[in-house]
């Protein structure tokens, strides 16, 4: 829709203003926040998202039944979308996107408002269609990263800082998350002066998970790295000359 200032997107080497209506028919989007008319049902939103898109009337009425069946939202493609939870409306937008069965599908913080169950369902549904399709997920959940993406790219400030697998990320991270036990007084005097990615209360005592080069204080033990110690450790860890 709006023209870029600079840099050019390219689909198969090709600019994508010059493919026009061939390179849209291949996409398909979430936006973070998804509107509806006020009067649109469920079925409405996905009829009138399938004529966006060019689809004929048979091809439609199957995919709307199949994805919303996926979705979980079959039977209740009779009411109203406004009417939906926060989580509904997020599944109805992800059935949209996926309705011409598009080659790039482009989803941006798709499980926001999802309960673990449905975030699950999602990871699933998302992880077999990108079999043989290209997914870009833009997310701030990791696990949803971690379960799905093949490549993982870190952005910081609209450039792209980093770009390995979730294996490569944890990889690197081996020796540099402790296990710390302290008192609450402790971890008060202690969080200024170290990367904590998590603590939590065992046993009368806080167990603070660290990361550092080097074990942080004697009775430390190192632990299994994730991919959020890694971000972590990247983006706050790292003097600015590094991590650049």
């Amino acid at each position: 829709m709006l023209r870029p200032t600079n840099g050019r997107v390219l689909y198969d080497g090709k600019d994508i203003y010059a493919v026009g209506d061939e390179y849209r028919a291949k996409i398909g989007y979430l936006p973070q926040d998804v509107r509806f008319y006020g009067n649109f049902t469920g079925r409405d939103y996905l009829e009138y998202s399938a004529a966006l898109k060019g689809m004929d009337k048979a091809r439609a009425k199957k995919r709307i039944q199949e994805l919303s069946r996926s979705v979980g939202l079959w039977d209740d493609l009779k009411r109203k979308c406004t009417a939906y939870s926060g989580g509904m409306q997020r599944r109805l937008g992800i059935a949209q996107a996926l309705l011409d069965d598009p080659a790039i599908l482009i989803l941006d913080e798709p499980s926001s408002g999802l309960d673990p169950y449905e975030r699950i369902k999602f990871r699933n549904i998302i992880s077999a269609y990108a079999k043989d399709r290209l997914v870009l997920l833009s997310t701030h959940i990791v696990s949803d990263v971690e379960q799905i993406a093949a490549q993982i790219m870190m952005m910081e400030y609209g450039l792209i800082r980093h770009i390995h697998t979730g294996g490569e990320y944890i990889r690197r991270m081996e020796g540099r998350v402790w296990l710390v036990e302290m008192s609450a007084e402790q971890l008060v005097n202690y969080q200024n002066q170290a990367v904590i990615s998590n603590v939590r209360a065992k046993d009368g005592r806080m167990e603070v998970r660290i990361i550092a080069e080097t074990k942080p204080v004697g009775d430390a033990v190192q632990a299994i790295p994730t991919l959020e110690d890694a971000y972590l450790y990247l983006f706050n860890y790292l003097p600015e000359k590094t991590r650049r």
